[in-house]
Formats: structure tokens, sequence, C-alpha cells
């Protein structure tokens, strides 16, 4: 069954404890302590952060048995999988995340914990789906161990530095996932869907976890997504459950594939989202698709989607030549000014490629590039 009371709490970092392979190797996790602003904790975090700025200990390895600070909220990050046949994790990060809609509704939460609803997400929902809200470019992921020697080579090593700059810079996060039951934290900090048969009770489709770090003072956001290599790529629309066999870790292992997966078949370039105006002679609302393949691609029956849900279906003759780009009409799907998704679907109604835009993009007269 979904997650319970599923939703996102805006906090302030405080620190964090990294579990390495000689604290634990079965489940080890970052502890991400953090407090409300205003919240019963801010005092506690501020008096925390002069303690340990007096004695000069940083508290960044895990002691057995002593996870709760006094004062401080907790996020348990996995770093490791449970799963004994495929430990390792996939992690996503993108640097300049303010691109998409999600931004619009949660820059302006007061600090604290908020249930997100169950209901059909809109340009303006803020609810996670790793495969249906375009969160990130899927093709800038890795497969990682726990804890391995080497540099930016584990889970901890591409983690930690992105955790350690949201506290030295007094950024706010924002953490989705599920409160423990006390209400001391919050856990389900990743992907939440297309689990192994052992995991498949928690699957369910837009209550995936993840960190949203926001600098206030420069305006940046970045997204930190985290994943499990056993968990599939596409999964059911109802119950999040897989419907292939197809993990993030065949798909990342590039090197390892015998077969053409669905992804990467066909990109979307680019959309014009507010033409001028509706006369012959003007653009229409549209995409531009691009095969980046050495031979054709049939596309009869794939269709575009935005986050409505509303579908376009593409021309029953359309196809794509190698290496060629074309534009589509899409007058039954209507691109928000406000920001949306545009997502592109095969004849089996299996995502192939996906992008996001923020409102100020929405509202220009020039179509909207997409990098992938």
């Amino acid at each position: 069954m979904p997650l319970h009371n599923y939703g996102v709490w805006k906090a302030t970092p405080v620190s964090y404890v990294v579990e390495h392979e000689e604290d634990d190797n079965k489940s080890p996790h970052l502890s991400l302590y953090f407090s409300d602003k205003g919240g019963p904790s801010h005092h506690s975090g501020q008096m925390f952060r002069r303690l340990r700025r007096h004695s000069g200990h940083k508290i960044h390895r895990a002691v057995r048995g002593n996870k709760e600070i006094p004062g401080l909220f907790r996020a348990a990050i996995n770093i490791k999988s449970g799963d004994k046949k495929e430990s390792r994790l996939t992690y996503w990060v993108d640097h300049d995340f303010k691109n998409h809609p999600i931004v619009n509704s949660l820059t302006d939460l007061s600090s604290g914990y908020y249930p997100l609803e169950e209901t059909e997400p809109n340009p303006a929902g803020v609810r996670l789906d790793y495969i249906r809200s375009n969160l990130f470019n899927i093709n800038t992921g890795r497969i990682l161990p726990h804890d391995i020697p080497g540099s930016n080579n584990d889970m901890i090593d591409v983690l930690e530095p992105e955790v350690k700059q949201a506290i030295d810079d007094n950024a706010d996060i924002y953490l989705f996932g599920e409160p423990f039951n006390d209400r001391k934290g919050i856990h389900n900090v990743h992907m939440n869907q297309g689990n192994v048969k052992q995991f498949a009770n928690d699957d369910g489709v837009f209550q995936d976890g993840g960190l949203l770090i926001h600098y206030p003072r420069s305006g940046r956001w970045v997204g930190v997504f985290l994943g499990f290599a056993s968990q599939a790529v596409h999964t059911d629309n109802s119950d999040g459950h897989a419907i292939s066999s197809e993990t993030w870790g065949h798909y990342l292992e590039r090197e390892k594939r015998d077969t053409e997966l669905t992804e990467d078949s066909v990109i979307i370039d680019e959309a014009l989202i507010n033409p001028e105006s509706d006369s012959s002679r003007a653009r229409r609302r549209s995409v531009t698709l691009t095969n980046p393949k050495d031979h054709t691609m049939p596309l009869s029956s794939w269709k575009i989607k935005n986050s409505a849900g509303e579908l376009q279906v593409l021309p029953p003759n359309a196809a794509l030549d190698a290496k060629s780009t074309q534009t589509f009409e899409i007058p039954d799907v209507h691109l928000s000014k406000l920001g949306d998704t545009i997502t592109l679907l095969n004849e089996e109604g299996l995502k192939v490629d996906g992008v996001s835009y923020r409102s100020q993009q929405g509202v220009e007269r020039q179509p909207v590039a997409f990098v992938h």
C-alpha cells in the first residue's frame, strides 16, 4: 500500500552524521539534523551550532545508538539498499533545478511539515514522481555503492558535499518522504515505486522522496534524488508496481546493455509554449522531436502528455528518419504559462523522454529549448 502521510518538510539544516562501512554495513544512513525556523527546535538548533563551534568537534561520523539530538529533527537518508542481491543506489543531482515548475509552489512555504493529499498533480502540484514529474535528466544518473576506497565513487562521496554546503550556507531544505511515527523526523527520502517484491508494499505513484535545497542569497536551487539500482524504470500508473524487468541498474550501466531500451530512442528538443496567435500563418503550440539513432523511428500511436494528463496522439504515419528532427503541433495538449511538464510516451504507454519548464519560460514567445 502507498506511504502513510506522505509530505514535504521545509526546514534549516543544522548538522549531519554519516555511517561508513565500519559503522553499519547492512542499513547505513546519512542522518541530516534540521530545525524548523521559529518552531520548538529553533533555539536548540542555535545552541547546537554554538556548542559545535566552540568545541571544534564536527559530528560527521556515526555513533551507534546515539542518532537523536534533543531539540532537532532527523532525516534518515538511505545510502545503501537492503536488497542483498543489489545494494547499490541510484543518484541524480541537478545543480540548476530552478527551471522545474515545482519551485513555484515551494518558495513561499513557511517552515514546517506539510502533508500532501493524494490528488491528481497539476502544474502547481508538489508531489514528486521520478517517472512522471520529469524532475531530472535520467541519463545523468549514477549507480553507486555505499562506501569504497577512492574519491567521488560512492554514495558518501557525492551526497556529503551537498549536505555540508547546505548547512554551511544556511540554506532552506525541502525533504520529501514519510514522517516517523513519533514525528521526530522523516524517512523514505528516496524513490518509492517499482520496488522488488520484498518492498512492493511501499509502491505508489506521486509519493517519491527527495531533497531540494534553496540558497536564498543566490536564488540557486539544487535537486538531489535517490533511488535503488534494483527499482524498475517503468511502473504502473495506478499502483506504482513494476511493469517491466528493466531496472535503473540495467539502464544506467550502458556498457552492459544487450538490447536497445525505450529511453533515449527519441528526444524532446524544444517546445513552443505560448505562440503569438492561432492564425494560419503563425506557429502553433508544438514540440520538436529528434531521433538520435542510426535508423528510422516509427511514431505511430505515440503520445505527448502534460502534467494535467491531456494527451496528443501523433499522426498514424508519423516517423523520424535517422538523425532527423521534426516539429509536431499539439492542439489537444495545453501547456501552462505557470510551468508544466511534457512527456513523450511510446505506443505501449512507456515513457521515452520528459522535460519541464518554469513559469518565466512559459510566457515567452520563443520556443523553450531543453538540454539533455
